[in-house]
């Protein structure tokens, strides 16, 4: 590998960090389409299911269906990402999400803490595509009536979510 300049280093990581924007901008705006694009036909959703979930408009479209009726807030913060060569980088995410939506007339709603790890590549048109994501949940609060939708690894809540 040849190495980065310093100046290709923060084009490259200013690109990572603005693809990471637009994703959650589209999680939490439903957009679907822009979801997708960002991710690549090989793309590995650890995150959405119990099961993996492969490729960018399979993962858009199990969002799509688990998200409705539901209104998100995403934050993502303090990103280490490291490149293992000019085209490929892995990261972990700080982040903090908040789900509200409403099951029988009752607010509901999952605050959850923890770490997105994930991996990028860039792909031959040069834009920066996420490969792979996984949650890891550290600690989740939930309304009194939620069951579940993620694992809470704290080991504080056994069972927290939207049911």
């Amino acid at each position: 590998m040849t190495e980065m300049t310093d100046i290709e280093r923060l084009i490259e990581l200013e690109a990572i960090y603005r693809l990471k924007a637009r994703r959650d901008h589209a999680v939490d705006q439903k957009d679907w389409h822009t979801y997708a694009a960002l991710h690549s036909d090989d793309y590995v959703a650890m995150s959405i299911g119990p099961d993996p979930i492969v490729g960018g408009r399979a993962a858009a479209d199990q969002l799509a269906v688990q998200m409705a009726g539901v209104t998100t807030v995403h934050h993502c913060h303090t990103p280490v990402i490291e490149f293992q060569d000019r085209d490929n980088a892995t990261g972990v995410w700080a982040m903090e999400d908040n789900l509200f939506w409403k099951r029988n007339g009752e607010k509901q709603w999952l605050r959850g803490f923890g770490f997105y790890h994930e991996t990028y590549r860039r792909e031959a048109d040069g834009q920066w595509r996420f490969t792979y994501r996984k949650l890891e949940r550290t600690h989740a609060e939930t309304s009194p009536g939620a069951s579940a939708i993620a694992a809470d690894f704290s080991g504080e809540n056994l069972i927290v979510g939207i049911g």
